[in-house]
């Protein structure tokens, strides 16, 4: 699969968490979902996310696994990006959602869990154009279609098949992440494929029709395939409210943790004394 053209040769610097936030709720929204977390838990597993990828972001390098090969270093000591660093917080954002789903299907018992109340400000007013009706309508019925159909494909399968197609994650890097022979690798995005395209056409022609926007399907089952593929690589905004009520719970989370540390500075400004190390 072709990779963008790295859009700078610099070295990206550690994006804030409210861009990891703005960037990875509509993706972690879909993800997790592909992964086959049910929508009653979806709630409580992005918070979970989203709290380890805060914890982490201290730590966080986009250029690990898709620096350009031979590309030197940059001013700033670091390899180059050969994608966006969108597309490179996805991938991050992934490799934690994916070990934080098989923590999930571990799981015997889940609880849901909804802190009260509002620690922080809303920091994202006017960040993103509103869709219309119609193009919110449009886009949510590709993202169900396309999740549904990737349910219909073996666990372990239709994660290498969403980090190669979906995310353009290379062979290589996928067997390193996921532990893997690369052979495997190979073989099971080859398998996962056959299993999308069977999905493809086990679709009633009356839900097809209703999907203007996925005509693709009446081409052939390959085609059809790659072209709901590629449509599922725009996620859907995520609603308004519920971004904002994820965004306020998270705050809470984060105050309520940093609290119980020893040692820390008061966070200037933030109406609940929240604490910074």
């Amino acid at each position: 699969m072709t990779l963008p053209s790295p859009p700078s040769a610099s070295a990206p610097a550690c994006p804030s968490f409210e861009r990891v936030y703005e960037v990875g709720l509509p993706f972690l929204h879909q993800a997790l979902r592909w992964l086959g977390v049910a929508a009653n838990d979806l709630d409580d597993m992005l918070q979970e996310v989203f709290l380890a990828a805060y914890r982490g972001l201290a730590a966080y390098e986009p250029w690990r696994y898709h620096a350009a090969p031979g590309g030197g270093l940059s001013a700033a000591g670091t390899p180059p990006l050969r994608i966006t660093p969108e597309a490179a917080l996805h991938r991050w954002l992934f490799g934690i959602a994916w070990r934080k789903v098989s923590h999930y299907h571990a799981r015997a018992h889940r609880r849901r869990e909804i802190p009260s109340g509002a620690g922080a400000s809303w920091p994202f007013d006017g960040c993103a154009p509103t869709p219309t009706p119609e193009q919110a309508l449009a886009s949510a019925d590709r993202a169900e279609l396309v999740t549904a159909l990737l349910l219909k494909v073996a666990p372990e399968r239709r994660v290498i098949l969403v980090m190669y197609d979906l995310l353009g994650v290379a062979v290589a890097d996928i067997a390193r992440e996921l532990q893997l022979n690369e052979n495997t690798v190979r073989s099971r995005l080859r398998l996962a494929r056959e299993d999308f395209r069977a999905a493809v056409a086990r679709q009633p022609r009356e839900r097809r029709s209703a999907l203007r926007a996925l005509s693709a399907l009446e081409r052939p089952l390959h085609a059809a395939a790659a072209s709901l593929l590629r449509a599922a690589r725009a996620f859907p905004p995520v609603p308004a409210p519920v971004a904002r009520a994820l965004w306020l719970r998270l705050e809470l989370r984060r105050c309520q943790q940093l609290d119980e540390r020893p040692g820390l500075a008061l966070l200037p400004g933030h109406p609940a004394g929240a604490v910074i190390a």
